[in-house]
């Protein structure tokens, strides 16, 4: 995701402290204790971490607000915070402009957000917003699951000092178990692969799937022998009928005792108790209709929804369209009557009102960028709601129409009625019992059928994020970058030819000689090869959040001291060295020399693929002519230095 940090800014009162930065190479290189390694943590603090580690002392006692201004895209976004602070200031800018002469002035007129409101509000400007990555609404959203953090890529962007040569880690806070697993929980996410609907597909898919199997244990729990059935239903109807005088043929098949047991003989019309049916039978007509019309209601919100979704997909490309059509090219500088050859002055001063108005109106058309939001919570809601719904309308109509029946049965005599109502009621139940039980489910297989179906159809629409072979895809770029990288930097010759694989779903990287032994970080024994794995891996990723377009991983990478292998060895003595060694260059120089070579081509790379310069800051002991067009900031300790 094309993003950078453009602006870092520290006050105290009155006074400033303001580090520039632009996209590509950016070197801040100096002596110890300058406040070199205090950048990248506060970089972190601002980017909504739960507590600070800015190194307490000459910084954290000046600095009384932390503030970074990221260029998402072609919007600033302005993150600012008090020390020791879980308040935030949030605010999205189009004109770079507000950053010229920025001071404490800025905020007086915007309102403070908790750290958790404001760290959503970025993610949603980042286009993340999944609340909910549960594939089961039963599991706990405090064990499995839950919110996705922009948090997530935190470990993709910075390489502490203590971290970039360590040969038992790779990443940022994977000493933590949790946030090593929730890391690579949201990979998936962040990298756009999966979203909120995704999951809840995933959520219904696994409750429906549930559902068919307690209705399917169910069926085969309740479901007798046919031969049995059969017996018990004979012996419950030829009681009715014995009752009515009328005989029941003892060779009558199953299944017309199953159509006889719903249409028993009639008994006796004009009943008292009968007057109360039809009335009865309107409330019943009446509260289907309006649990219809709760039904139609409930559908059209869970379409506007989806259509709501569907188009928020695709307004960034409509956008971009609508933007396109708004441009007006530029004009020349002044305007000539064809005839005459004067200069018309007042037709110049409406091109320029209509430029004016057209760029505000582009400059609306940026302020949108790429905001989302999660809707998943209200439609699983909703769909739980119309399945509710539907179950109460059949149940309903299973009952309306039985009353229907009764009104409808033409009764011999008063007498004959008011003798086998109570027998004729319990005959109907008890058939119906047995019915029931011997086929509870598998009796309707239109139900079966319907829910089959629609676990069909929620398959399909999850086939269509096609999430492992994007994944096996980005696995095999990623490790053939982080392979061709490795090449270029000092990696020891015991160890080559070889090749690094990333596995994505286990975030473990191996590294493998002519792919007949795996070799692991902590196997390889040099601080040279620790290094060069480091930086192969992270400018790996830096390159695969580049170029997958649907990435909301900013493609900004923090390095602190890669130089320190080489180092403490003094360094600056290199004229010295080639008069005392004949020309022969230090090699430790050079390979630092090579480093920075490296991270130039890498952007370069970048720059040619995606049309855009990824972001790389240094925090570095080194100074060289051949890398100090690169240099932002030369600190020392009596000179110039971030406090």
């Amino acid at each position: 995701m094309k993003a950078s940090i453009s602006h870092i800014f520290l006050f105290n009162g009155d006074q400033v402290r303001n580090l520039k930065f632009e996209e590509g190479l950016n070197i801040i290189t100096g002596d110890s204790k300058t406040g070199k390694s205090a950048v990248i943590e506060i970089i972190d603090y601002c980017l909504f971490a739960s507590r600070s580690t800015i190194p307490k002392g000459i910084i954290t006692d000046w600095t009384e607000f932390y503030c970074i201004v990221l260029k998402i895209m072609e919007k600033f976004l302005v993150i600012a915070r008090k020390k020791n602070s879980n308040s935030m200031y949030f605010v999205v800018e189009i004109d770079p402009k507000v950053l010229e002469n920025f001071s404490l002035e800025y905020f007086s007129d915007k309102s403070l957000m908790d750290l958790n409101d404001a760290k959503k509000e970025f993610e949603k400007h980042l286009g993340i917003s999944v609340l909910d990555t549960r594939t089961d609404i039963e599991e706990d959203k405090r064990t499995s699951g839950g919110k996705v953090t922009m948090r997530s890529f935190a470990p993709f962007i910075f390489q502490h000092q203590n971290l970039i040569a360590n040969k038992h880690s790779l990443f940022y806070r994977f000493d933590d178990f949790y946030k090593r697993k929730k890391t690579i929980d949201d990979y998936s996410i962040l990298m756009g692969w999966e979203n909120a609907e995704y999951f809840d597909l995933r959520r219904e898919l696994e409750e429906k799937q549930k559902e068919l199997s307690r209705n399917k244990k169910i069926a085969e729990k309740l479901k007798i022998n046919s031969e049995q059935l059969r017996t018990d239903l004979y012996n419950s109807l030829s009681i009715y009928y014995t009752f009515l005088g009328k005989n029941l043929d003892s060779e009558i098949s199953l299944s017309d005792l199953k159509k006889l047991s719903k249409d028993l003989p009639k008994a006796n019309a004009n009943s008292v108790a009968d007057q109360n049916l039809p009335l009865l039978l309107g409330k019943i007509d009446h509260e289907i209709t309006e649990k219809k019309k709760e039904l139609i209601n409930v559908e059209n919100l869970i379409d506007t929804i989806k259509d709501n979704n569907s188009l928020s997909k695709n307004y960034g490309s409509n956008i971009k369209r609508l933007k396109a059509m708004a441009s007006i090219p530029q004009v020349v500088e002044e305007i000539h009557c064809p005839l005459c050859e004067q200069e018309v002055k007042e037709i110049k001063e409406k091109i320029n009102i209509v430029q004016e108005s057209n760029q505000m109106l582009v400059n609306e058309f940026e302020k949108i960028g790429v905001y989302v939001n999660d809707t998943s919570e209200e439609s699983g809601t909703l769909r739980k709601q119309r399945d509710q719904l539907k179950k109460e309308i059949k149940s309903l109509s299973i009952k309306a129409e039985e009353i229907n029946n009764q009104i409808t049965l033409e009764f011999n005599s008063r007498e004959d009625y008011e003798k086998g109502l109570l027998l004729k009621g319990r005959t109907e139940a008890t058939a119906a019992t047995l019915i029931e039980r011997s086929q509870l489910l598998a009796a309707d297989k239109n139900d079966f059928t319907e829910l089959i179906e629609y676990i069909e159809e929620l398959k399909s629409k999850l086939s269509g994020y096609n999430l492992k072979e994007k994944l096996q895809k980005a696995e095999v770029l990623l490790s053939e970058k982080m392979s061709e990288i490795c090449n270029q930097l000092d990696f020891e010759d015991e160890f080559k030819p070889g090749k690094i694989w990333f596995d994505l779903e286990k975030f473990a990287l191996k590294y493998t000689i002519d792919e007949r032994e795996n070799i692991l970080l902590s196997e390889m024994g040099s601080g040279s090869n620790w290094l060069a794995i480091h930086l192969s891996a992270f400018l790996g990723f830096l390159y695969l959040h580049s170029v997958t377009e649907s990435s909301r991983i900013p493609s900004i990478l923090i390095l602190d001291q890669p130089s320190q292998v080489y180092f403490p060895k003094v360094y600056g003595k290199l004229e010295e060295e080639e008069a005392n060694d004949n020309n022969k260059k230090d090699d430790n120089i050079l390979q630092v020399k090579n480093i920075f070579k490296v991270l130039s081509h890498e952007i370069t790379t970048i720059e040619s693929e995606c049309g855009f310069k990824p972001q790389i800051i240094v925090l570095e002991h080194a100074d060289e002519e051949e890398f100090s067009q690169f240099i932002k900031y030369r600190w020392s300790k009596e000179g110039s230095k971030l406090i």
